[in-house]
């Protein structure tokens, strides 16, 4: 559910517990960061970025239109996932997986990309549910605010089935790569948006109770809501919070290359237009 008035929040569990809020300030920011770092580290990850902050916080989080969303329970973040717009930064996915980005572009999609997928084992509740949730929010976001007809990731190779057999990505590659930033190995995956609809009826629309994700993203009575609330609150980061993650927090500006870093400001400074707009 959808709450109204000045608070706007998505919520779900048995008695409302859990929720969904657009990590929209510094503080936000800070925890699903920090969620995703130490989640990467628990599971052994080489991590090659964050040491400085505890903070899993890359050039693309710093882009202005990336969007991340927070799973709490009770306010304790149990979950994350942040989706980034195609822009003159390019994706991470381009640094892993340059040739199939290109063949993507060259044909005309509009791409985003998702990543940053973390979530709380242990926790009451199940971990693939909030995942559902917050791949939800992804979907809406990508169609209705980026204006996206493809999403790609640079996936966990052991979490391949998961994408090909539940999410029903168009493909994953049979082959991975090494991640740079956390040294585990990668497949580069998309989701064509245009006909997901079409494919998620076919494949769930009979089903019922939960397992029937046709109706989880397309028959969903409050999607109009939720679209509402995503652009209520979404709220592009600052240039003193672009100060405060990538240069104070990090080192992020500093080891990044100056004409990349001017192409950032850009976004700050100018409010040039980017995909999504």
């Amino acid at each position: 559910m959808v709450s109204g008035g000045d608070n706007y929040e998505y919520r779900f569990g048995p008695n409302n517990e859990w929720s969904v809020v657009v990590a929209n300030t510094r503080t936000l920011r800070e925890k699903t960061f920090q969620l995703v770092f130490d989640t990467y580290k628990s599971k052994g990850y080489h991590l090659q970025l964050g040491h400085k902050s505890g903070l899993w916080c890359t050039l693309h989080h710093l882009h202005p239109s990336t969007i991340s969303f927070l799973a709490e329970k009770n306010e304790q973040p149990v979950g994350t996932i942040s989706i980034i717009p195609d822009s003159r930064l390019g994706l991470p996915t381009d640094l892993i997986f340059p040739t199939e980005m290109s063949s993507l572009r060259n044909t005309g999609r509009r791409l985003c990309e998702v990543f940053s997928l973390a979530s709380v084992a242990g926790v009451a509740g199940s971990p693939v549910e909030v995942t559902m949730h917050l791949y939800r929010c992804v979907h809406l976001a990508a169609v209705s605010l980026l204006h996206a007809n493809e999403i790609v990731a640079s996936i966990m190779a052991h979490h391949a089935n998961f994408y090909t057999d539940v999410l029903l990505f168009d493909k994953v590659s049979p082959h991975s790569k090494q991640s740079p930033k956390t040294n585990e190995q990668v497949r580069f995956s998309h989701l064509n948006l245009e006909t997901m609809s079409e494919r998620y009826a076919k494949h769930y629309s009979q089903l019922n109770g939960k397992k029937n994700l046709y109706r989880w993203f397309f028959q969903n009575k409050e999607e109009s809501a939720m679209v509402d609330w995503l652009r209520l609150n979404r709220r592009p980061m600052t240039i003193d919070d672009l100060n405060y993650f990538g240069a104070l927090k990090s080192d992020i500006l500093a080891e990044t290359k100056p004409e990349t870093v001017a192409i950032l400001m850009d976004y700050y400074r100018q409010g040039e237009k980017t995909v999504e707009e």
